[in-house]
């Protein structure tokens, strides 16, 4: 009997994950043996099999995959992935339809068509019909990997290299967990409310202790927002279509410079 493999939710806020193949399509393996490594913004992770098997992929290595969209089977000897499910996903350009390189003009189809709310948002900003994009999210639903990877059909929307650019460049692509926080960061930009608030706080005592326990500023202001978030909890919040959810535990996430890029643990319940 087939086995599912989908993309897990790995943190609240995921929505998607890159694709790492361990495993090749065809191998046979035993239950507990690492299949795949999945990266997001805030991790890595690796997905191991569930059952004896044989290795069936429906996506290809290094695609970006929505949560709880199907990766692929584990098979019986033999046995043949379920004809209703074996679809590549959207990031398969081979089997899916054409698209016209020009943007179409978002029509009334396009507010009835079944979406979640990123994909609604996305679709309004990158003037894309709905109605027009094939879903691949859970119950049919446009998810906003797909239109994006509707938008990006059309060589008109692809981005490309700036013009004046002298000949002799290195270009370095971006992928794995670099590209998870870029996407993210920039989608942080693009949907949140952006603030700066400038104030002087002598910290001389600060300075003081931390020198003599050994640890940086930047943990004091981490601890110092904490609970500042806990003392008004309205911060600690999103806002939904049509609601304010706040948060009961406080979790700041904090830029850490590596040699080969940049990364954004998370600290939990800070409060």
């Amino acid at each position: 009997m087939a086995v599912r493999i989908v993309m897990p939710k790995l943190g609240d806020f995921m929505t998607e994950g890159i694709v790492t193949f361990v495993k090749s399509k065809g191998d046979s393996v035993n239950q507990g043996e690492v299949l795949l490594e999945i990266e997001s913004e805030k991790l890595n992770y690796e997905l191991e099999a569930a059952a004896n098997g044989i290795f069936h992929t429906l996506v290809s290595d290094g695609s970006t995959v929505p949560v709880d969209d199907l990766i692929g089977y584990l098979l019986d000897s033999g046995e043949e992935p379920p004809i209703e499910e074996s679809k590549p996903t959207s990031e398969n350009t081979s089997t899916s339809p054409k698209k016209s390189n020009t943007k179409t003009s978002v029509s009334k189809d396009s507010k009835m068509t079944p979406s979640t709310p990123g994909a609604r948002k996305l679709a309004a900003k990158l003037d894309v019909d709905l109605s027009l994009v094939t879903p691949t999210g859970p119950r049919g639903r446009v998810v906003e990997a797909d239109v994006r990877a509707f938008s990006e059909s059309g060589s008109d929307t692809q981005e490309s290299i700036p013009a004046g650019l002298p000949e002799e460049h290195e270009v370095i692509e971006i992928k794995g967990m670099r590209k998870a926080i870029a996407e993210n960061m920039k989608r942080s930009l693009e949907d949140s409310a952006q603030l700066s608030f400038f104030f002087e706080v002598d910290v001389t005592d600060a300075q003081s202790y931390r020198r003599d326990v050994g640890v940086e500023l930047t943990a004091f202001l981490i601890k110092a927002s904490g609970a500042a978030l806990s003392k008004v909890p309205p911060m600690n919040s999103v806002i939904t279509s049509d609601s304010i959810l706040i948060f009961d535990k406080v979790n700041i996430a904090m830029a850490v410079a590596l040699d080969d890029g940049l990364i954004v643990p998370v600290i939990e319940d800070v409060n």
